[in-house]
């Protein structure tokens, strides 16, 4: 009879030993997307922001939950102040003549956009509503690079003014085409560019810079988006 060889036999036992360590031990796959909850500011549920949770690196963690805290903090305030502008005119005529006129409201929440390959992308909107036909939204982009916390910017995918000439003149040409969405006359968008400063989020395969109110087009419209291929930027 054959004698096993050693060497199987070693292998045998190393995989055996190997499967009872415990999970810390075994390589984990990168964690590519992040947990995202819903938080009530100081348990107002008008202001309703995201947490994040779930990330390997707890300080990439921390510093988007602050960056996001920071926003639902002015939020709070503009909520207070609003509240108090109401409190104050509540006893004009033109309140106790139409008291729905007088009834203001603000709110926050959010969306998230994009969340995997280690990027998260949120859209936080701030709703306001004063009397009149209808209220205003502004919207605000939060991209992030989830291994690091580092807020992305166009400049992080726009390296260059020759980039940014290109994406301001493809969209621009987008918007005339789409009247029924964006102004129709090419005057609205002669001082229009793309900056630094333009709101956007991540996407497969690109990005969709996204406008406030009124921005580039009517509100009907609302907050439009241009979806932008990543291949007609990179490397540009």
């Amino acid at each position: 009879m054959r004698s096993i060889p050693s060497m199987f036999i070693c292998s045998i036992i190393f995989t055996f030993l190997f499967c009872l360590l415990p999970p810390h031990y075994t390589s984990a796959a990168p964690i590519n997307n992040a947990a995202v909850t819903a938080k009530k500011y100081q348990q107002n549920s008008q202001l309703i922001y995201p947490y994040v949770s779930g990330l390997t690196n707890k300080t990439a963690e921390k510093k988007i939950n602050v960056s996001l805290t920071k926003h639902i903090k002015k939020s709070a305030e503009n909520y207070e102040a609003l509240m108090q502008e109401m409190k104050n005119i509540k006893n004009t005529n033109i309140c106790k003549d139409s008291p729905s006129a007088c009834i203001y409201e603000y709110t926050t929440n959010y969306e998230v956009k994009y969340n995997k390959h280690n990027k998260l992308s949120l859209l936080l909107y701030d709703y306001q509503f004063t009397g009149g036909a209808h209220g205003s939204t502004t919207v605000t982009s939060y991209n992030f690079d989830l291994k690091t916390g580092q807020k992305y910017t166009l400049d992080n995918l726009f390296p260059s003014k020759k980039i940014y000439k290109k994406v301001t003149a493809y969209t621009k040409s987008y918007m005339l085409k789409q009247p029924d969405i964006f102004y129709p006359d090419s005057k609205d968008f002669s001082s229009f560019q793309i900056t630094n400063q333009t709101h956007f989020y991540f996407a497969d395969g690109g990005i969709y810079l996204i406008f406030q109110q009124y921005e580039v087009g009517p509100y009907v419209s609302g907050n439009p988006t241009i979806f932008i291929p990543a291949s007609f930027y990179k490397n540009s």
